[in-house]
């Protein structure tokens, strides 16, 4: 007999203050990232039988949220329970799907019902076991299960976006303008992704001269392109397909950069175990046409060069933390000195209970700048930004500790005078 869950399948009464909540389930959410959804607030009310700990090394259970884009442009939610203390050596994996654009008490919903399915089997563990009922709801006996889908769209998802911002004073404004499309089709097999953006930054600032007349100096920034992405899947690790792009920018003074080739891209896991971790190697050959705004220090307008790419990625999520790491080496083959090496990663890191280290950066040896203007740029120019400067490198970094003691629960929210911090409060 086929049955399935109703929307809410098991409930559980709010208790009463009593010694059986010392004994109650202890739970850490580990929900990071920004996620949509990802409020605790909600959690603990909604599903008080269980003690919400801040830290995973003082809870009976780790609730471990990872997200993935669908094809529709939803979400695909994996939550990998993971059972502690007593519980130690409990591991189960489930899984729900959100709906493009859904709302955030949609999507937190759909997570209470999950998390609520996952919960169940430790809390009856526990002295609140009794205040548990368990329901389910059989489908008609007509029911129908199609393995095909007549979609009129055939898969494809267009998602398109548009921002603006304005803001200034007497002195000094601002206008930013960001825009873009997508169009998208996404099978098990294959996968075809085309999009456009668009991006405007303008400023003005009035500046005042020694004999105290004023001048007005204005900065623009332009921003834009179209790309496309074509992969098709050979094994459950293999994939090929091919990349194009087109792109015209005032800051790397280019009037157009057009960019296409094949690659190649093999991951060491499975891609069905991508929401938990992943080790990539692409490789990729391009063809590179760029003509110039301005004579470039090459004394180049416009100059078509072969290049390739080799990329490596790491991208682990576990119980103690997340690692992501990647490495790019881009090389002209023109000229071999003509490179560019990249590292950039970040880690989140649980050392102790209640400690938490947190490190980001990014570092590139550049060599491989043959945009840059052959004449030399005014120090306003230089002060705005509006072109790029020669380097030999960059680099970017952040280091974060966080320390957290005291209570171990998380079980009650007071959301009073939030609002008064927004509004400028203290």
């Amino acid at each position: 007999m086929l049955c399935a869950f109703a929307e809410e399948p098991l409930r559980a009464q709010q208790p009463q203050p009593d010694s059986s909540r010392t004994e109650a389930l202890r739970v850490f959410l580990d929900c990071r990232g920004g996620n949509l959804g990802c409020s605790l607030d909600y959690f603990v009310v909604e599903l008080p039988f269980a003690n919400w700990t801040r830290d995973r090394l003082f809870a009976d259970v780790h609730l471990l949220v990872t997200t993935l884009t669908t094809g529709s442009g939803g979400t695909e939610w994996t939550l990998a329970v993971i059972g502690r203390e007593r519980f130690a050596g409990r591991v189960d994996t489930l899984r729900t799907t959100t709906i493009p654009n859904a709302s955030e008490d949609d999507v937190r919903r759909a997570l209470k019902s999950v998390f609520l399915r996952a919960l169940y089997p430790f809390a009856i563990q526990t002295p609140l076991a009794s205040r548990f009922a368990v329901s389910y709801n059989a489908p008609p006996g007509e029911t129908k299960s199609p393995t095909t889908v007549r979609d009129p769209w055939n898969f494809w998802i267009l998602e398109t976006d548009l921002n603006m911002f304005l803001n200034g004073e007497q002195q000094q404004k601002f206008t930013e303008a960001f825009g873009s499309i997508e169009a998208r089709r996404v099978t098990e097999g294959s996968k075809i992704v085309v999009g456009a953006e668009m991006e405007y930054r303008g400023s003005s600032y009035t500046l005042k001269n020694d004999d105290g007349t004023s001048e007005t100096f204005s900065n623009i920034i332009r921003n834009d392109g179209v790309r496309a992405r074509v992969v098709r899947s050979l094994s459950p690790r293999l994939s090929v397909g091919g990349v194009a792009s087109f792109r015209r920018s005032d800051f790397l003074n280019l009037q157009h950069a057009i960019r296409g080739g094949p690659v190649v891209e093999y991951n060491l896991y499975p891609w069905s175990q991508a929401t938990q971790k992943q080790l990539t190697a692409s490789y990729a050959v391009a063809l590179n046409n760029l003509a110039y705004q301005k004579v470039s220090i090459f004394g180049l307008m416009q100059e078509t060069r072969p290049s390739h790419l080799l990329t490596l990625a790491t991208n682990l999520r576990q119980k103690w933390g997340s690692v992501n790491v990647s490495g790019r080496a881009a090389q002209y083959l023109h000229d071999l000195s003509k490179t560019e090496l990249t590292l950039q990663g970040g880690m989140r890191l649980q050392l102790v209970k209640g400690l938490s280290l947190t490190l980001d950066g990014r570092v590139s040896r550049v060599r491989d700048q043959l945009y840059l203007p052959g004449s030399d740029l005014t120090n306003e120019q230089i002060l705005v930004r509006q072109r790029a400067l020669a380097t030999n490198y960059s680099y970017f970094t952040y280091v974060g500790v966080n320390y957290t003691f005291g209570s171990i629960y998380n079980t009650i929210v007071n959301p009073r005078m939030d609002s008064f911090r927004l509004l400028g409060g203290f």
